[in-house]
C-alpha cells in the first residue's frame, strides 16, 4: 500500500482529498502547517479522529502541526521592502494576498520535500481546487508546482482541483454520509478576494516571481536543510 503525505489543513478540500485517496487505496498521513498568523491549529485534529472512525486507524497517521514561521520569512521577507510599483515593473501587477499565499504555499513545499525524503514517502497531495481563483491554485502553477515535485522524485497529487463549486463539494461529503462541517485552522492574513479579481496578469506575474526570484532559493534552502527538519512537529 503507497503512502501518500497530505498537506492537512482541516478544511473542507483537504478533508475531501484525504478520503478520495483513502478510497483509492492509499494509506494518508496527514501533516498540519502552522505560522505565527495562524489560529486554531489545535482544533485540526478532530479532522483526523473523524477519518479514523470512518476509514479505520490502520490507514490514516497524523503526524501534527508543524511550525513554519521561518521557512515563511525566507519567502515574504524578500518583498517587504519593495514598493509595489518596483514589483509591477519588475514582475507585473499582483496584490499582497496573493503574494502571501504564494510565499506560505512554497514553505509548505520546502518542508514537505524534506519531511518525504526522511520518511520514505514519494507521494504528496494537495487539496488546492481552481474554483477557489488563488493563483497559486490555478493550473499553470500547479504545472510548476508538479515540476518542482518531480525533480525531487515525487508525485504530486491533486484530488479536488477540478471541482467546480462549494455544492458540489459539500455534496461529496454527504453522499459519504459525512456532514459537511471542519474545523478548519484560520490564517489571520486569509483575504476573500474580490469579484473578477483574478484575471491572467495576476497568475502570470505569480509564475514570473515564482521562477526569478523564488524558485532559486527553494532549491538552496532545500540543500541547506536536507539532513534536518525546519521547525517542530508536536503531537
Amino acid at each position: 500500500m503507497d503512502k501518500v503525505l497530505v498537506l492537512f489543513s482541516g478544511g473542507k478540500d483537504s478533508m475531501l482529498s484525504t478520503m478520495l485517496l483513502l478510497e483509492q487505496g492509499y494509506q494518508v498521513v496527514l501533516v498540519h502547517y502552522s505560522h505565527a498568523l495562524e489560529i486554531g491549529s489545535n482544533h485540526v485534529k478532530t479532522g483526523f479522529q473523524r477519518l479514523v472512525k470512518k476509514y479505520g486507524g490502520d490507514k490514516v497517521e497524523y503526524l501534527g502541526v508543524k511550525k513554519i514561521d521561518g521557512i515563511f520569512r525566507e519567502f515574504i521577507c524578500d518583498l517587504y521592502n519593495w514598493k509595489m510599483d518596483e514589483i509591477v515593473k519588475k514582475y507585473g501587477n499582483i496584490s499582497i494576498s496573493q503574494l502571501n499565499c504564494l510565499s506560505c504555499r512554497l514553505s509548505m513545499y520546502v518542508e514537505t520535500i524534506l519531511l518525504c525524503r526522511k520518511l520514505g514517502i514519494s507521494y504528496v497531495a494537495d487539496g488546492a481546487r481552481n474554483s477557489q481563483l488563488f493563483a497559486i491554485e490555478q493550473n499553470k502553477m500547479l504545472a510548476l508546482f508538479t515540476e518542482l515535485f518531480k525533480k525531487y522524485h515525487i508525485e504530486f497529487l491533486l484530488p479536488v482541483k477540478d471541482l467546480q463549486d462549494d455544492f458540489q463539494l459539500k455534496n461529496e461529503f454527504l453522499v459519504r454520509g459525512m456532514i459537511p462541517k471542519v474545523n478548519e485552522s484560520q490564517c489571520l492574513m486569509g483575504m476573500p478576494l474580490k469579484q473578477n479579481s483574478l484575471d491572467e496578469e495576476t497568475i502570470n506575474t505569480a509564475i514570473h516571481i515564482y521562477r526569478e526570484l523564488f524558485l532559486p532559493k527553494i532549491d538552496q534552502l532545500i540543500e541547506r536543510y536536507q539532513n534536518t527538519l525546519l521547525g517542530d512537529c508536536y503531537l
